[in-house]
């Protein structure tokens, strides 16, 4: 672990000490004729803090989260909230659409500081379909406090979305398309009006996508001796089809100077038409050709989902003292309908066997939930709060599947089933922060008593059974704080304990076909994941800001590769312990009004013990990941950007990946008076985004596979903004429902 700890300090000294040397470096001094000194170098550009004139920096640090400034990133533009995402510091996606933030998966997604409630998968359309002109600001908190959930191992992401302050009527417009190689566009219109005790708002969008994916998978199987068996190479083109329009409305009532009400209700409509082509080559232990396979797996979905939530605030008095509700309900509809029809020929192109399974994949999901927040200051600089949540959540999957054969179907209760689950979770927290002249402390403590029931019902061929869980935890906060000389020099130090619950229907036993050679199956018997962290940090005016950083998770929720007569099957499990710790640099710079820096980076080690097949050792894997951004003014209202991104070599669980890199640029010129903004973007220049790798630990088993998308895809994009009126009222934050909306899984 020393050693690995030296190659992480090393690797950031590496990387940040050109640019130390740079900043602080003081110019060569000699005496005049009078004995004065005077400067023989020319005086170095004052490096001021991130900001293009006329815009909000790109990125703001504040004690417990970094801020990220959508619209400040030219290649935003007519793009979608997950691209967004993939540009943002410490944050990456995998080919999967898998979100971490400092490399550590777990993270909870926010929209308006409300939960999401979806699953990777959902969470992924969902992205996806919500354009990148209607977000404001991304906020990542690694470490979030006591008010928040407890759940997400790797902290939150709150994506706030657009809602003007002004009065009167206001909004904006936003449109965009891209080409890659198929067309693409996203729209949307968001309104604003204010008069007297009222504030009405809303966003409509709209998003179509033809994007495909190429995965190849290819496998070894050997016997007991390590002697090659056999081998089967797989190609799998995915072509996918989706219209999303979402809607968001709502209502403020300011009943007085002190009391407000408000709703917010939310929609989301998404539909798909997906298809998957595959083609796979079975060969013998000498190589020879032993059987060829295709597939044509289709897949039309429809996924609707509706929030409402009702809120109130009161404050007491001009002092501070504010209480606050929220009540919300969340409704999710899915429907899948599956086709496969697989066919397997000999060495001589002749069809020997054919296969043909349907299958029907409904799935419902209530959430509800009501949570209180109250907030008392205390004389000198002191404040206490406190909070209650509770949630409950109620599923109900179905998957029917049926062999075809002529115009018959037949019931395979083979991979038929039907699983209800429930929760409840009841939440309680207390937080206290002071400050002094130089100290500052915040220390909170929730409380969290989980309790779940899932039900498989019996279908013929298995009999019913259920399960169900039942458990208390408490999870304290600390942060303290020091001004080391003055407001510009600032040290952090922060400790948290977090839980990671898994995904509601990665505790269904199901099995969800990819094709016929990689299922999907749940997991009923998963336990939730505990984190202890603490991190250091450094923040400098602004402008630099460095991590230190140790996490230890155990009982680790992670993606499990099996085979079972040459399937794949992953399962989501508990596969023991993580060390994980290192180091990141974010760094923000400005050189004159035309050129702005902004790079982030991290060297990080991470140390997997427990992992399924191997036997008890510890896997240690270390990776480096930078992210410069640099963004031009030439004046006139053109400006230009340039960012890129690269990680080495990393490990993963059971995924041993390879090194990946992209490029992205872009250009924007200010129209209709400053009103009007029209950008073109490139995304991934050089087209070289390809994730791939190999899968590790599967018994007798070698494994691996790569991605190739449309990745590379040209953009142009139009907005246009709007208001007449003066500045109102604070924007509220609102919303209750915890983190329940983030772990549905469709």
């Amino acid at each position: 672990m020393t050693n690995s700890f030296l190659r992480v300090t090393f690797t950031l000294w590496i990387a940040i000490a050109p640019i130390l040397a740079a900043a602080q470096s003081k110019p060569a001094q000699k005496k005049d004729t009078s004995g004065n000194k005077t400067d023989t170098l020319k005086k170095p550009v004052d490096l001021k803090e991130v900001k293009i004139s006329g815009k909000k920096s790109f990125i703001e640090h504040k004690i417990d989260r970094t801020v990220i400034n959508v619209d400040a990133l030219i290649s935003n533009a007519g793009s979608n909230a997950l691209e967004v995402l993939e540009k943002a510091p410490g944050v990456m996606v995998d080919q999967d659409g898998k979100i971490s933030l400092k490399g550590q998966q777990g993270v909870v997604v926010f929209i308006d500081n409300r939960p999401t409630y979806l699953s990777e998968a959902a969470l992924t359309a969902y992205l996806k379909s919500l354009p990148s002109g209607s977000i404001s600001q991304i906020e990542l908190i690694p470490n979030p406090p006591a008010r928040y959930d407890a759940a997400g191992g790797a902290g939150i992401i709150n994506i706030r979305t657009k809602k003007s302050l002004i009065s009167g009527w206001n909004g904006s417009i936003n449109a965009g398309a891209g080409y890659s190689p198929n067309w693409r566009h996203n729209e949307s219109i968001d309104l604003n009006y204010r008069k007297n005790k009222f504030n009405f708002f809303t966003t409509l969008g709209y998003n179509k996508t033809d994007t495909w994916r190429d995965l190849d998978i290819n496998r070894w199987f050997y016997d007991q001796d390590q002697q090659l068996t056999s081998a089967f190479m797989q190609s799998t083109v995915f072509r996918n089809r989706n219209k999303t329009p979402n809607i968001k409305a709502g209502m403020d009532f300011y009943v007085s100077e002190k009391t407000t009400l408000g709703f917010v209700f939310t929609g989301s409509y998404n539909s798909g038409r997906n298809r998957k082509e595959v083609g796979a080559i079975a060969t013998g232990s000498a190589g020879q050709t032993d059987s060829l396979i295709t597939a044509l797996n289709s897949e039309q979905s429809k996924l609707n989902s509706n929030g409402i939530n009702f809120n109130y605030s009161h404050k007491f008095d001009s002092l501070g003292r504010e209480l606050s509700f929220d009540l919300d309900h969340i409704s999710y509809s899915a429907r899948t309908d599956q086709s496969f029809a697989n066919r397997i020929f000999n060495t001589t192109n002749n069809s020997i066997n054919e296969e043909n399974l349907v299958a029907q994949l409904p799935s419902d999901i209530a959430i509800y939930a009501a949570k209180g927040d109250y907030e008392h200051p205390l004389a000198h600089k002191a404040k206490f709060s406190a909070g209650a949540k509770t949630s409950f959540v109620n599923t109900d999957n179905t998957a029917d599947y049926f062999i075809r054969r002529g115009d018959v179907l037949l019931v395979d209760n083979e991979k038929t089933n039907h699983f209800r689950y429930k929760e409840n979770i009841n939440a309680a927290y207390v937080n206290f922060s002071k400050e002094w002249k130089k100290w500052s402390i915040q220390a909170g403590l929730r409380m969290e008593q989980t309790n779940m029931k899932g039900h498989q019902l019996s279908n013929g061929l298995r009999p019913d059974s259920s399960f169900s869980q039942h458990y208390t935890n408490l999870f304290p906060t600390v942060y303290l704080s020091y001004k080391l000389d003055s407001a510009k020099n600032k040290l952090t130090l922060y400790y948290g304990k977090r839980i990671r619950r898994p995904y509601y229907q990665d505790l269904n036993p199901f099995i969800f076909l990819l094709d016929k050679f990689t299922y999907f199956a749940g997991n009923p018997y998963i336990r939730p994941e505990f984190a202890h962290k603490i991190d250091l940090n450094f923040n400098h005016n602004n402008k630099l800001s460095i991590d230190l950083f140790y996490n230890v998770t155990s009982s680790m929720i992670s993606e499990v590769i099996e085979q079972e007569k040459g399937i794949f099957i992953s399962r989501t499990g508990n596969i023991g312990k993580m060390h994980f710790y290192g180091g990141s640099v974010n760094l923000n710079l400005k050189a004159g009004n035309w050129y702005t820096l902004n790079m982030y980076s991290e060297a990080v080690e991470i140390d997997f013990s427990g992992l399924p097949g191997n036997d008890g050792n510890t896997i240690q894997s270390f990776y480096f990941y930078v992210n410069p951004n640099n963004q031009f003014n030439f004046g006139r209202g053109w400006s230009a950007e340039l960012s890129a991104m690269y990680v080495t070599p990393n490990q993963s669980a059971q995924f041993k990946k390879r090194a990946l890199y992209n490029i992205n640029t872009g250009v924007s010129k200010k129209i209709l008076g400053d009103k009007g903004t029209l950008k073109f973007t490139l995304r991934d220049v050089l087209n070289r985004f390809r994730p791939q790798g190999e899968i590790l630990n599967i018994p007798q088993t070698r494994a691996t596979y790569r991605n190739i998308f449309d990745n590379r895809i040209g953009l142009v994009s139009f907005s246009y903004s709007f208001s007449k009126g003066a500045s109102a009222a604070k924007k509220r934050n609102t919303g209750g429902a915890g983190n329940e909306l983030e772990r549905v899984k469709n």
